[in-house]
């Protein structure tokens, strides 16, 4: 019998997208890592402030929010100046954000598919012990006496 595993929670990628409204070059690598139930919680928190709990916010800048907030949350490892923009608050290019967020959504929906429906083969323990058989419908061994 297989034993499975958890698909590795952490995903590392890099950047290189050139900022649509500034036009500078944004490079780097990135450590995502899944968000834990207490940081969905700080995800969503932080989205609601963000958008100040108003219903009139664009869908657009909400998307942007909801982005911000989740990264903010989410990334391990980043290059000095995404953590001097505020974890990518204070930057003027909404597509190096989303190009960054993106990448981490695709990890998650990559992930969810090997756990929630994709080949058990995806997620077996690879140094599997040997099964002990079942010796439980062998005849006893009669005692001397």
């Amino acid at each position: 019998m297989a034993t499975h595993k958890m698909p590795d929670m952490e995903y590392k990628f890099s950047i290189q997208v050139q900022g649509k409204e500034s036009g500078m070059l944004w490079t780097g690598e990135f450590l995502y890592r899944r968000p834990t139930l207490t940081e969905r919680g700080l995800i969503e928190t932080t989205s609601a402030r963000l958008n100040g709990d108003l219903r009139t916010v664009d869908p657009e800048v909400q998307d942007l929010h909801a982005a911000l907030a989740h990264l903010r949350w989410t990334l391990r490892d980043v290059p000095e100046w995404w953590k001097n923009s505020d974890y990518g608050g204070m930057l003027y290019d909404s597509n190096v954000v989303m190009d960054i967020y993106n990448k981490c959504i695709k990890f998650e929906a990559d992930w969810m598919k090997k756990t929630l429906g994709g080949d058990p083969k995806d997620v077996e323990e690879q140094d599997v012990p040997k099964k002990v058989p079942d010796r439980t419908t062998e005849r006893p061994v009669s005692q001397p006496g």
